[in-house]
């Protein structure tokens, strides 16, 4: 179980995310295009400019942050390890604050997520698009320690991996990015002196609309466990011929 929460001096509103995207290999999908998923939104001021450019000489409207991450509870298993992963990073040069939730599944998920950790922030600030664009950043990032991951023989990806969601806060904006079901919520001030939670990413499940379909023309199946007392548990992705890996989301 990982957390991160970040205090603001303004509101945020979502966005819906962009279309859906072929499959990079047997369970891991990035996202459609340039944007992966999630969005980007506006934070106070009105901005006329082309949404895609986040200017870097506004003031970053997140003024404090803080992060824990604890090992969820697994009775069966009390040796288990923690495999979530945070990243809470800033860019002084652009005003930008990164925020990201890892969370490893699988028997290597938390070296898939170390790895996340270890290189997302600086292959992203690294790339030569971040100034202007930091939604190719992150996609062309992520798809690249994707790759490195996979190529790492001490880590067995077939059936382990992470989920990824991120908030890229750049001045007065904010960027949603998000891969499986893991997800950035956003506390809005109601008002009243009470704070209420806004979906910003949007969770990849394989039974949401467009997932289901999309797996099921990649040659894998959807169901739930079904036992005598009827069905038990969340939809799940398996592999077309295989009953296998059983995973209750779809990226």
């Amino acid at each position: 179980m990982a957390l991160i929460t970040a205090k603001s001096h303004t509101t945020l509103k979502k966005q819906k995310p962009g279309p859906l995207a072929k499959i990079r290999r047997r369970l891991t999908v990035t996202g459609a295009s340039q944007t992966i998923d999630g969005g980007v939104s506006q934070l106070s001021v009105n901005d006329t400019q082309n949404p895609n450019v986040l200017r870097t000489n506004v003031q970053c409207a997140v003024n404090e942050y803080s992060g824990i991450s604890h090992k969820g509870h697994a009775p069966y298993n009390p040796k288990k390890k923690n495999q979530d992963a945070l990243v809470m990073t800033d860019d002084a040069d652009t005003n930008t604050l990164v925020l990201c939730v890892l969370d490893g599944h699988g028997e290597h998920g938390d070296a898939v997520a170390i790895a996340f950790q270890n290189n997302l922030a600086g292959e992203m600030m690294r790339h030569p698009a971040w100034k202007l664009d930091v939604k190719t950043a992150a996609a062309e990032a992520i798809a690249k320690i994707e790759k490195n991951v996979i190529r790492d023989y001490r880590i067995d990806t077939e059936f382990s991996g992470t989920t990824l969601s991120m908030a890229i806060i750049r001045g007065n904006r904010i960027t949603g990015v998000n891969i499986g079901d893991s997800r950035v919520i956003i506390g809005k001030d109601n008002g009243s002196g009470g704070i209420v939670a806004e979906e910003f990413t949007h969770d990849h499940k394989p039974d949401s609309d467009g997932e289901k379909e999309r797996i099921i023309e990649a040659g894998g199946r959807v169901f739930a466990v079904e036992y005598d007392d009827g069905i038990d548990g969340p939809p799940r992705v398996w592999l077309g011929h295989l009953d296998v890996p059983g995973l209750a989301m779809s990226r």
